[in-house]
Order: structure tokens, then C-alpha cells, then sequence
């Protein structure tokens, strides 16, 4: 009986950020960029990176800690290259000041930046 697997990795490029632009940048920042080298190069694209949206995550969370805004900051500074100036919507928590200037100087078509700080207890 013959392989009925396909190669996910051969995917044509097109077909493949069809398919990524329907799943949460969450998603895939846990799976899709963990894939292959091709699916980690097409989730680079500017069409999928033109909003960052990791409020709904984090909702409910009363920490913070340094690592935690580290991790913020890495995840957002790397959709701010990747969108090639394209990002114009921003919503999160805790991200840095540095991250902020990073923003400020890479995204001129930003419409939306909502950093909300979670109240302490």
C-alpha cells in the first residue's frame, strides 16, 4: 500500500500563508514556526505580521516578572522586522521601553497601540 503522508514541508509558499494567516500568531509561535525552515520563513512574512495581539492572553494575569517582559519584548520586536513597516495594530502587556522606542522608530503605518498594565495586588 503506498505512503499516504504528504510532505507538509512542500507546500508552495502562497498556499502555505493561506494557511498560516488563519491560525493566531500564538499558534504559530508554538507550532507552525517550530515546523521546518520553510514554514518558520513563511510566518515571517509582512502579510502575517501586520498585527500583534497578545492581550486576550494575558487577560487575567496579575504577574509580571523581568523574564516575562523580556519574552514580550523579543516576540514583538521580532513581528516589528518582519512586517517590513507593515504593523499597524499593537495591543499587549508589559512590553519595555526599549521595545516602545523600537516601535516608535520601525512601524510609521502603527493605527493602534494598546499596552495595558495589569493592576497589582
Amino acid at each position: 500500500m503506498p505512503e499516504s503522508g504528504s510532505d507538509w514541508a512542500e507546500l508552495t509558499q502562497e498556499c502555505l500563508i493561506n494557511i498560516l494567516g488563519r491560525v493566531s500568531l500564538e499558534q504559530r509561535w508554538r507550532g507552525a514556526m517550530l515546523v521546518c525552515k520553510s514554514w518558520l520563513q513563511a510566518c515571517k512574512e509582512p502579510c502575517l505580521n501586520s498585527a500583534f495581539d497578545l492581550q486576550p492572553h494575558f487577560e487575567s494575569a496579575r504577574w509580571w516578572t523581568p523574564e516575562f517582559e523580556r519574552r514580550v519584548d523579543s516576540i514583538l520586536q521580532s513581528v516589528v522586522d518582519w512586517s517590513a513597516g507593515s504593523l499597524r495594530h499593537i495591543r499587549t502587556t508589559h512590553c519595555s521601553n526599549h521595545s516602545l522606542s523600537f516601535v516608535a522608530q520601525r512601524c510609521p503605518n502603527l493605527e493602534v497601540l494598546s499596552i495595558k498594565m495589569p493592576e497589582c495586588n
